[in-house]
């Protein structure tokens, strides 16, 4: 199966609702699936302070990466298709990303 296959399929929507994720001191981040497009984010760590009468929460700031394009979904398939824990179910990606990472290793 070759890129042509699986950007069909992404656009399709076959691995929507695929993501991963870690949270680390606070700090969480991750790559998930929505609606055809593949994004990146990162999440900064969250603040609590008393305003007198309860503790108040703020979230960190959020940032989001989006592969919009046929080529830059191609390169989040190359780099991240590996992720187990995302694409366990659909082998044909992370073959495509082993062949990608081999061919470079072979430069």
């Amino acid at each position: 199966m070759g890129i042509a296959d699986i950007l069909r399929a992404l656009a399709n929507g076959a691995y929507d609702g695929e993501r991963t994720g870690s949270e680390i001191h606070g700090v969480s981040s991750g790559y998930y699936i929505e609606n055809g497009t593949p994004v990146k984010y990162r999440q900064g760590k969250s603040t609590r302070f008393f305003d007198g009468k309860e503790n108040i929460r703020t979230p960190g700031k959020r940032t989001e990466d989006r592969f919009k394009t046929d080529e830059e979904k191609t390169i989040f398939f190359q780099k991240y298709g590996y992720l187990r824990e995302m694409f366990g179910k659909h082998p044909e990606v992370i073959d495509y990303s082993r062949a990608y990472y081999e061919a470079k290793k072979n430069e």
